[in-house]
């Protein structure tokens, strides 16, 4: 006989689209993995802009990771609350360089600003000045393929 879980183990399901968007609104550090010329994986931890359609990050002009996308566009994103009930959102798509490397300007400046707010909190615009004149790239991550769950019970694949 099953053990009663009550509300502890959460709801163990996909999130919706909002929910994903609502989720990434907040300040989760994504883990961007890219390929080494080796063909070795590389994972960084990045902040992220979600405009509820495509990621943007916004990596240093010398970040290793933007020359494993120039060779090849291939990308996974994994976003993740690392306690209960256990929130993760995983992008498996490509990767496209917008900008750069420059000083940020127009879009890049503009989402660069949100990110700041939301990562830096009070000293957001502080940050945004400080680094305003320090080149980086405007990267958008283009989902192919979206997966995502929330609660701690196993899913039914894995339990059978």
């Amino acid at each position: 006989m099953a053990k009663d879980t009550g509300d502890w183990l959460g709801e163990n399901r996909s999130l919706t689209d909002d929910e994903i968007s609502q989720f990434l609104s907040g300040p989760i550090v994504a883990r961007i993995a890219t390929t080494r010329k080796s063909g070795a994986p590389y994972v960084a931890p990045v902040w992220q802009y979600f405009d509820g359609e495509n990621m943007w990050i916004i990596p240093r002009e010398r970040s290793i990771f933007v020359k494993h996308i120039q060779r090849d566009p291939r990308v996974a994103v994994s976003c993740a609350l690392d306690s209960t009930p256990w929130t993760r959102v995983l992008f498996l798509g490509r990767a496209e360089i917008v900008e750069g490397p420059k000083p940020p300007s127009g879009k890049m400046a503009e989402i660069g600003r949100k990110m700041s707010a939301k990562y830096m909190g009070e000293h957001g615009s502080d940050y945004s000045d400080l680094t305003q004149e320090r080149p980086r790239y405007l990267v958008k991550i283009i989902p192919e393929k979206t997966i995502s769950w929330t609660g701690s019970e196993w899913a039914e694949k894995y339990r059978n």
